[in-house]
């Protein structure tokens, strides 16, 4: 019976990690912004990864979103250079997002670390665009966008990766 429930176990999470990649590029390909609602839903996943995407994935889903939203430009006709110049760093900030949490989370409660780790985030993508701008790289926009924007998407996705979190758990005690 054990090993049965483990099995059980081992395919829904094989489905929801499939899920989650699945829609890691999904979101950010087919909506078109606005940005705080396609960022919201990605950095949600991105948290949700670490519950359900085995880590040898985590790059996967940390690079997904934004070649899906580089995509999106082309496909949609809404390309900018400027997306691609920050590609590389949106990789790093992901992944150090998904990394931190885990790192954080076995000192501090799970929302200070989720908090914490959006702010290291939101750090490595606001220098880079600062620096951008600074060299004259990118517009003035992208200080916003790649500072208080991720700032408030990766705190409301935190958000509700926590609601999510939180109805998961009750379930599956009930189960």
């Amino acid at each position: 019976m054990e090993t049965e429930t483990t099995t059980i176990n081992v395919k829904s999470l094989t489905i929801y990690q499939n899920i989650i990649i699945s829609l890691a590029f999904l979101i950010p390909f087919l909506i078109n912004g606005p940005q705080l609602l396609t960022g919201t839903l990605v950095s949600c996943l991105l948290i949700l990864g670490i519950k359900f995407v085995e880590k040898k994935n985590y790059l996967i889903i940390s690079v997904l979103p934004s070649i899906a939203a580089v995509l999106n430009g082309l496909v949609f006709g809404k390309f900018t250079i400027f997306l691609a110049y920050f590609l590389p760093f949106i990789w790093l900030g992901n992944f150090v997002l998904i990394k931190s949490i885990i790192y954080l989370k076995e000192k501090f409660p799970l929302s200070l670390s989720i908090g914490l780790s959006v702010v290291f985030k939101t750090i490595i993508l606001y220098f880079t665009a600062l620096v951008f701008f600074k060299f004259n790289l990118v517009p003035k926009i992208f200080l916003t966008a790649m500072g208080v924007f991720q700032l408030v998407t990766g705190i409301m996705g935190g958000l509700v990766f926590l609601g999510i979190n939180k109805i998961y758990d009750r379930r599956r005690q009930i189960n």
